[in-house]
């Protein structure tokens, strides 16, 4: 499809709504960055409280690390501190 084609589809507003779906994509991230990064920052200090410490850096860094890196740095924090692959039997 040519842009002429598009544009004909889509009306003469196509790059504004792109745009705007762009920038609805950036809250929806940032939301969830939010979000994860706090859940993070609880389950840290949960397992302070119960004695234990959190691998690797303080339950602050991995809550900031969360905060930037998302979903991925959340599963890499759950498989570090709640998965059976890295229990001591």
């Amino acid at each position: 499809m040519d842009m002429a084609s598009l544009q004909h589809f889509f009306g003469p507003n196509l790059s504004s709504q792109m745009e705007t779906l762009s920038q609805l994509l950036l809250v929806i991230t940032a939301i969830l960055h939010v979000i994860f990064a706090g859940a993070v920052a609880k389950d840290s200090g949960k397992l302070s409280k119960v004695g234990q410490t959190t691998c690797l850096v303080s339950g602050v860094t991995w809550a900031f690390a969360t905060l930037i890196g998302g979903v991925f740095t959340a599963a890499i924090y759950w498989l570090i501190h709640h998965s059976n692959l890295t229990r001591s039997v």
